[in-house]
C-alpha cells in the first residue's frame, strides 16, 4: 500500500490538524497487517471521508475529533483483528450522529452493512423535550436492539467506551465521575456476560483510577513494589517450567497480571481487617496444548504443592455461561503463600481473555463478506441478547427497560443445568420461578413445580450452584402476587409485571391491600384502620389516590417497607434520641463505616465522642443520634453487628 496520503480518496491537506490525522492513520495501518494492501487503502480512504465529515470538530483536547474514531478502530484492530466492514464502521461511528452526512451517503460509499452497523452505534437525535435520565434510556434501548441484531454493534461502543475512558482527563471533575459510573454500572457488565474480559478488565481499572486515583495509586504501589512477591514468582515459573519438561510436556508459564479494581474490592470487603495487601495470593495463568495436558499439569502442580481445601474448580468439565473454560486450583508454598492457578489450552485462553471476540476472529478469518445470514452463533449469547429483547417487549417506557437491564447485570454468581445439561447463569438467591421465566415467560407463567436433582421442590426453592433443574407446567397454574418480592433476575421481575398489569384496576388495589396486611400481620403490628392510614399515606406522601396506592404496592412499584416506616410516622409523629457506645478495633476507616450505617438508615447524627488516648488497639466511640422509629435504631445496631471491626455495641434511649 502506498505510504503518500495524498493518494487516497478523500484526501485534504487543508484538514485541521492534518499531521495530528495522518499520525493516527499510521498507527492504525499498523495493527492491521492481516488485512490484504487493498483492504488498508481502503481503510485509508475510509478515514479521510471521516476527517472531510467531521471538519472544524475537536475534543477537548484540542485534537481533531477524527482521531477519537481512529483510535477506536486501531482497539478493535489490536485486541480483537476485525476484518475490514467493522473497522470502517467504527471510524464513521459518529458521522451520522454527529455530521450532516446521511444514512445514505455512507451506503453509496461503503455498504449497506457498514451503514447498518454505524447507525447501530449512533445515539437518538437530541430531543429538548427528553431529561437526560430519559434520553440516556432511549439511547441504551437502541443499542440493546442494534445489539440483538448484531452483537458487532456492542463491540464497537465497547472499544469507543475504552477509548472515551483513556481520554477523560481533559473533562471536567463531575463529568468525569458521571461518565466512570456509566462505565461501571453498563458497560462492564456487558463485556462480562459476553466473556470481553479483555475489555471488561481494562475498563474497570479505568474506572478506579477515576473515581479513586488516590486510592488506585496506593494498591498498583504495593502491587508493583513487592519484592517478596517477585521471588515468589520466578521460584515457582522455574520450579514447574523444570517439572513440565521432566514430564515432556509443552507449556506455558505466565503470571497473571492482578486486576487492580478487584483487588481494592476484596481489600475494601476485609473492611482492612485481614491479612496485609503484602501478602494477598499469587496468581498463575498456565497454558498447553491439549486437554489431557491440562489435567496432567495439575497433577503434577498437587504433587509439588499443597492443594488449598475448597478451592479447586473444573471449568473445563463443566464450563461456564459464557464458554469459559479452564482449571482452577490454589495451593500453599513451604512459607504458606497462597498461588492460585488457572490451567487451559491456547484455544481456551482466546475465550477466556476475548470471550465471543474469540469465535468472530475464527471467523472473520475463514469467511469473507459476512452478511447478518452468516453471523456466528453462541448459544448462551443469544439467549441473554434474546432476554434483553423480551424486556423491552415487556416495559413500558425505556426508563424501566434501562433499570431493568442494569438489574440483570448484578450478579451471576451460580450455574444450574437444564436435564439436558445446558449451563444457565443465576444472581445468588435465585430460585425455581427465576430459572422458569428465564427459560421462557410461558413457562413462569404456566409454572406448577419442580424437581432439583431430581427431588420435588416448590417453587419458591433457592438453588444454589450446579444444581439440576427440571420443571412442571400446567395450563391452570398462574403467578402469585408474592412470586414479585422472592424473584431475583429483572427477566422474572419484569415477566411478572407484565402480567399482573392485565388485572383490573380493582383486582390490582385489592392485590395490593392483601400483600400491605399480610405484610403487617408478619411485622406483628396493629393493622387497625389500615385503609385509613394507607389513604392518608396516599394523600400526603405520594398525592395519589388510595386505589393508585394500592396499585403500586400489587407491582412492586412502592415497598411495603417504605410504607412501613410511614405507618409508624402516623402512629409515632415525635422522634427520640438515642445513645450508641460502640467499642471497635481501632483500624484505618472504621469510622467511616459506622456513620456509613447511620446514615443509611436516615439517623441525625447529634454528637460523636472519643476517648482522649486514640492510639490503642481497641476504642470506644459514643454516639448520640436523633430518630424517628423503632425500626431505624434496630436496622443500625444489626448492620453494625456484622463489621468484623466492631466489638461491642450497647444503647440506651434520652428523654
Amino acid at each position: 500500500m502506498s505510504e503518500h496520503f495524498f493518494d487516497a480518496k478523500y484526501y485534504d491537506d487543508n484538514l485541521y490538524g492534518i499531521g495530528d490525522i495522518k499520525n493516527s492513520v499510521k498507527k492504525l495501518i499498523k495493527q492491521v497487517n492481516y488485512l490484504s494492501n487493498h483492504e488498508k487503502q481502503q481503510l485509508v480512504n475510509c478515514c479521510f471521508f471521516a476527517a472531510c465529515a467531521h471538519e472544524g470538530q475537536i475534543r477537548q483536547s484540542r485534537e481533531p475529533y477524527i482521531c477519537h474514531p481512529i483510535k477506536v478502530a486501531e482497539i478493535l484492530a489490536k485486541d480483537v483483528r476485525f476484518d475490514l466492514v467493522i473497522l470502517e464502521a467504527a471510524i464513521l461511528h459518529d458521522v451520522i450522529e454527529d455530521t450532516p452526512v446521511s444514512k445514505v451517503e455512507v451506503i453509496t460509499a461503503f455498504s449497506q452493512e457498514v451503514a447498518d452497523l454505524v447507525d447501530g452505534v449512533s445515539k437518538l437525535e437530541k430531543d429538548k423535550s427528553l431529561s437526560a435520565k430519559e434520553l440516556q434510556a432511549k439511547t441504551f434501548e437502541k443499542l440493546a436492539h442494534a445489539m440483538q441484531a448484531d452483537p458487532r454493534v456492542v463491540m464497537i461502543k465497547l472499544a469507543d467506551r475504552m477509548h472515551n475512558m483513556q481520554t477523560l482527563d481533559s473533562l471536567r471533575p463531575e463529568k468525569r465521575r458521571r461518565i466512570a459510573r456509566e462505565t461501571l454500572e453498563v458497560y462492564v457488565p456487558i463485556a462480562s456476560r459476553l466473556g470481553m474480559f479483555v475489555f471488561k478488565e481494562e475498563l474497570e481499572e479505568l474506572v478506579f483510577k477515576q473515581i479513586h486515583p488516590w486510592r488506585y495509586d496506593v494498591v498498583y504501589r504495593l502491587l508493583k513494589n513487592n519484592q517478596l512477591r517477585k521471588d515468589t514468582i520466578a521460584e515457582v515459573t522455574k520450579k514447574l517450567q523444570m517439572a513440565f519438561n521432566q514430564h515432556g510436556i509443552v507449556a506455558t508459564v505466565r503470571q497473571r497480571q492482578r486486576n487492580l479494581y478487584n483487588v481494592y474490592q476484596k481489600i475494601k470487603k476485609s473492611h482492612f481487617k485481614r491479612r496485609p495487601l503484602e501478602k494477598a495470593s499469587v496468581p498463575f495463568v498456565i497454558l498447553t496444548e491439549s486437554i489431557e495436558d491440562c489435567y496432567s499439569i495439575l497433577g503434577i502442580i498437587h504433587n509439588l504443592y499443597t492443594p488449598v481445601f475448597k478451592k479447586f474448580t473444573d471449568y473445563i468439565a463443566s464450563p461456564k455461561v459464557n464458554g469459559y473454560q479452564s482449571i482452577h486450583t490454589s495451593v500453599l508454598t513451604k512459607d504458606r503463600r497462597v498461588i492460585n492457578f488457572q490451567i487451559r489450552t491456547k484455544a481456551m485462553h482466546a475465550v477466556a481473555e476475548s470471550g465471543i471476540i474469540a469465535i468472530w476472529r475464527y471467523h472473520n478469518q475463514s469467511k469473507k463478506n459476512l452478511t447478518n445470514k452468516d453471523l456466528p452463533k453462541d448459544r448462551s449469547m443469544r439467549r441473554w441478547l434474546d432476554n434483553i429483547k423480551l424486556l423491552s417487549t415487556l416495559t413500558t417506557n425505556p426508563i424501566e427497560f434501562y433499570e431493568a437491564v442494569k438489574r440483570d447485570f448484578i450478579g451471576f454468581e451460580i450455574q444450574v443445568l437444564t436435564p439436558k445439561g445446558e449451563p444457565i447463569g443465576l444472581p445468588e438467591g435465585a430460585t425455581v420461578i427465576d430459572f422458569a421465566y428465564h427459560i421462557h415467560t410461558d413457562i413462569g407463567n404456566y409454572l406448577e413445580s419442580a424437581k432439583v436433582n431430581d427431588i420435588k421442590v416448590a417453587v419458591d426453592f433457592e438453588l444454589s450452584d450446579g444444581q439440576t433443574v427440571e420443571l412442571f407446567t400446567n395450563a391452570l397454574s398462574t403467578p402469585q402476587s408474592h412470586w414479585l418480592k422472592l424473584v431475583k433476575t429483572a427477566r422474572a421481575r419484569t415477566a411478572l409485571r407484565h402480567y399482573f398489569r392485565s388485572f383490573s384496576d380493582d383486582e390490582l388495589a385489592q392485590m395490593g391491600y392483601k400483600e400491605m396486611k399480610s405484610y403487617l400481620v408478619k411485622k406483628k403490628n396493629n393493622c387497625s384502620n389500615l385503609l385509613d392510614n394507607l389513604e392518608k399515606i396516599a394523600t400526603i406522601n405520594y398525592q395519589i389516590k388510595l386505589k393508585s396506592l394500592l396499585k403500586k404496592i400489587a407491582l412492586s412499584d412502592i415497598k411495603r417497607e417504605n410504607i412501613f416506616t410511614e405507618l409508624q410516622k402516623l402512629t409515632y409523629p415525635k422522634g427520640k434520641v438515642s445513645i450508641v457506645s460502640i467499642n471497635v478495633y481501632n483500624q484505618p476507616g472504621v469510622l467511616a463505616f459506622v456513620t456509613d450505617i447511620i446514615a443509611k438508615y436516615e439517623a441525625n447524627i447529634l454528637r460523636i465522642s472519643f476517648p482522649e488516648e486514640v492510639r490503642s488497639k481497641e476504642m470506644l466511640m459514643i454516639f448520640e443520634i436523633y430518630i424517628e422509629l423503632d425500626s431505624q435504631l434496630k436496622g443500625i445496631i444489626a448492620s453494625l453487628k456484622t463489621l468484623d471491626l466492631i466489638k461491642h455495641i450497647e444503647h440506651e434511649e434520652t428523654k
